[in-house]
């Protein structure tokens, strides 16, 4: 039995794709095939060990060594990816839209493709309070798309889709972050991640030309969430902040650090 829309639960009609149609022919790259990094869904459980339980944003100490929280998440990242491939933009879809969620898919693609054209085509570009807003939107959503073409539906919590879908803003537990990748490229990292301190997490990177876009969230209402994006990184867009952000970043990614926009940990989290 095919599963439900992937936002309100009804007859999935259409298909949503992982990579916005329209990107690649901004980024000079229409035909390009995709980077496509696979990753294992993580078992469920409680921490194995006491130095699993070390909220991560307890700070680093050189005593804690390997146990150390953001050491536990890199590790737990790295041993999670399986195998890198490469696809068809087109093929990278899946039928996961009812017909209302599709047109408002559509919408939110369309109010936004001029915010983001820029930031594709590596062009500087400043925006507004209004502007992140749409930018959040749309960044949680396009991450989303790819989550549940991976079939990683059941790492988004119903309560985040449901907040984006009818209050249009991602969960006060969602990190949205844009950064500048060096080359000109298209590809995918995503994953659904078990954090030390005993709760999941979706970690999505979207490259799409010079745009890198960083979408982190906790599933679970049991954790207190705190930003710290990567200073001169990423540009946050969400949670909220200053009234008016400047891409790009100070420092750029490329294909060897790509990886850091990936294992960075955006939320500091607290157990209640």
């Amino acid at each position: 039995m095919a599963a439900g829309c992937f936002y309100c639960g009804g007859t999935a009609v259409a298909r949503d794709y992982a990579i916005p149609v329209w990107a690649p022919a901004l980024a000079g790259l229409a035909g390009a095939p995709v980077e496509h990094v696979r990753a294992v869904e993580p078992e469920p459980g409680e921490p194995a060990a006491p130095a699993d339980r070390i909220p991560l944003s307890v700070p680093s100490h050189p005593a804690l060594g390997e146990a150390a929280p953001g050491a536990l998440a890199r590790r737990a990242a790295q041993e999670a990816t399986t195998d890198t491939t490469t696809l068809e933009p087109a093929q990278y879809a899946a039928t996961t839209l009812c017909q209302s969620c599709a047109v408002w898919v559509d919408e939110v693609d369309a109010r936004v493709i001029p915010l983001v054209e820029a930031m594709i085509r590596g062009e500087p570009r400043t925006y507004d309070a209004d502007e992140q807003s749409a930018l959040a939107l749309w960044g949680a959503r396009a991450a989303f798309a790819i989550l549940a073409v991976e079939r990683k539906r059941q790492g988004v919590p119903k309560r985040h889709r449901l907040e984006l879908r009818e209050g249009e803003q991602p969960s006060e537990h969602t990190f949205v972050g844009l950064g500048r990748y060096e080359p000109n490229h298209i590809g995918l990292l995503a994953a659904r991640m078990a954090l030390p301190v005993g709760v999941e997490a979706y970690n999505v990177v979207a490259v799409l030309g010079h745009l890198v876009l960083k979408v982190f969230g906790v599933a679970s209402p049991t954790v207190d969430t705190r930003t710290r994006p990567p200073a001169g990184r990423l540009v946050q867009v969400w949670p909220s902040g200053d009234d008016t952000v400047s891409w790009p970043p100070l420092w750029s990614y490329d294909e060897r650090t790509l990886e850091r926009a990936f294992l960075s940990e955006p939320l500091e989290l607290t157990v209640r």
